[in-house]
């Protein structure tokens, strides 16, 4: 990793810290409270056991994703607060981070401790992200649920990521494209893209309905029975291994 890399990547590292600990500030425990509910999809009464040290999937949904209906979100607030006291490069990462959006990758290669070559299952655009913890042993088509933050050329995971067995491939990117297309005929339109930074946590609620067995309770697989999951009614599932950055 060449020095310019490595600055970068640091900078973005002790940034993100910052901005995870703003998002577990008192005055927004409320706030995430109600965003944890969507995020996991849990029914009135499901209690589910927060962990902020495991859950920094969640938290960068709540911090980029989870905005007002004018679209502004947490780092909006965190840039507004702290402007004076911000570089000129974290406020660029902080809007980089804001473009930003949940999305499924696949694995193409990996060289330990080096990086992994990434394909986006969506977009189809294929790239390189630097090494991250955790990604040694993954086989290759796995699936991996997580966000991808770009600086010019250079690529990063953003906070965390979930590794899914490659065959969730095909019913996961169905779910997620017809619940695009029913949004559509819904009248609203958008770009994929901007779809998915909206509905991001759609993904997660199919991946906790997966996990628990729960997704084709009400009828058989099929090309035409795209996989919707039922409302969850446990704890979290055992996720496969974490990638942090």
């Amino acid at each position: 990793m060449s020095v310019q890399i490595e600055n970068i990547k640091n900078l973005f590292s002790e940034l993100f810290a910052k901005l995870m600990a703003f998002c577990l500030e008192e005055d927004f425990l409320q706030d995430l409270g109600e965003s944890l509910e969507i995020f996991y999809n849990l029914q009135e009464g499901e209690e589910y056991e927060f962990d902020p040290t495991e859950e920094f999937l969640f938290l960068s949904w709540f911090l980029l994703d989870d905005g007002d209906p004018e679209g502004n979100c947490l780092v909006d607030e965190f840039v507004r607060i702290y402007a004076d006291e911000l570089s000129l490069q974290e406020m660029q990462v902080c809007q980089a981070l804001k473009d930003t959006h949940l999305t499924l990758l696949q694995i193409k290669g990996v060289v330990p401790g080096v990086s992994m070559q990434l394909k986006d299952v969506f977009l189809g655009e294929e790239f390189e992200v630097a090494e991250s913890v955790a990604s040694d042993g993954v086989a290759d088509d796995s699936i991996l649920f997580t966000r991808v933050l770009r600086l010019g050329d250079v690529r990063f995971l953003v906070g965390a990521g979930i590794f899914l067995d490659p065959s969730v491939k095909e019913p996961l990117t169905q779910f997620v494209t017809d619940q695009f297309k029913q949004d559509c005929e819904d009248g609203h339109h958008m770009s994929f893209k901007e779809f998915l930074k909206n509905n991001g946590e759609l993904i997660n609620w199919w991946i906790r309905a997966y996990e628990k067995g729960e997704l084709f309770e009400d009828g058989p697989e099929g090309p035409e029975d795209s996989p919707t999951p039922s409302q969850p009614d446990g704890d979290s599932p055992d996720n496969k291994p974490l990638v942090t950055c």
